[in-house]
This record gives structure tokens, sequence and C-alpha cells, in this order.
């Protein structure tokens, strides 16, 4: 079994990016989500990273902006992603998010962590149908449970194409 070494601010930033990319077009309370930032902390040095977050999405292919915004301004990292997720039973759907391309800020040392560990690894997912509207997430990298008020169905979220091998 091959294992791999991801630090806590690697884990911490790669489930943001997968909560971000899996459900940014849903709407939270009636109202979208318009701005993201995402905020790293150094507990070590004290020192703080503010990073703002766009995501576009497609039916088959998911888009993920992420620049440093504070303490210096810096040039967006890019993640390009596709979806293949598959409904393996009534009430659930899993799968992968496979990175098909990135272009990282040569500065930036943490979204070089997780570009890194992404072109290693799929991201694996599971959501399950706890009721009408409301969903259970397991984000499998990590083992994070989430729930989730979501209005796509299962049916509308199980769209697995096939993808090519990463360069």
């Amino acid at each position: 079994m091959k294992c791999q070494h991801v630090n806590k601010v690697c884990a911490l930033l790669l489930t943001l990016l997968l909560a971000v990319l899996i459900f940014s077009g849903q709407s939270i309370a009636g109202n979208k989500i318009e701005h993201t930032d995402l905020v790293h902390y150094d507990m070590k040095s004290g020192e703080e990273s503010i990073y703002t977050v766009e995501v576009n999405e497609s039916h088959d292919q998911i888009n993920a902006l992420f620049a440093e915004v504070s303490p210096t301004l810096k040039s967006y990292s890019e993640f390009h992603f596709s979806p293949c997720l598959k409904k393996n039973r009534p009430d659930s759907v899993k799968g992968t998010y496979h990175l098909d391309s990135v272009k990282v800020e040569p500065s930036d040392a943490h979204m070089k962590q997780i570009a890194s560990f992404l072109q290693l690894q799929n991201l694996g997912v599971q959501l399950t149908e706890l009721a009408p509207g409301e969903d259970l997430l397991l984000m499998k990298q990590n083992s994070m449970l989430i729930t989730l008020n979501t209005t796509d169905t299962l049916d509308m979220l199980a769209t697995c194409k096939p993808h090519s091998k990463s360069r």
C-alpha cells in the first residue's frame, strides 16, 4: 500500500477546495455564494495568508482559481477538474474529481503543496441522501463528514465522464 504524507495545512485546504468544488453552484438559504475567502493561519510563525477563491463550473469541467490577496497580492493559481460521479444506489452517489491541469503561481508554497498532492491522486467523494434536500458528504482523503442542504438531486450529480491521465 502506498502512503503519502500530507500536512494539516494541506489537508485543511484540500477539504475546503473539495467543498467549494462540489457545491459551488448550490444555493444556501436561497442566496447564491458570490465570493469566498480562504484564510490560512500558521500557528508556528503567527503568519496569516488570505486567498480569494473563484469557481466556474460546467456540466463536464470545474475550474477553481485561488489568489493570495494578503499579505501580498499574487497572481491566480488555476486548477481544472473533471468530475466522475456515479449513482451506486438510489440514495447515494460516489466518484472522483480528476485534476486535468494546473497552473500554480511560482511563489505560492501552499498552492504548490496542494497541486503536488492532487497530481498524485483523484479526489474521492461520496454523497448519501439523508432526507429530501439534505445530503451527507464523505471526503475520502481526510475522512471528513459534512451535512449539506442541497437543491440538486443525486441524479443531476451522477454524470461520469471518462478522463485521460494527467501529464
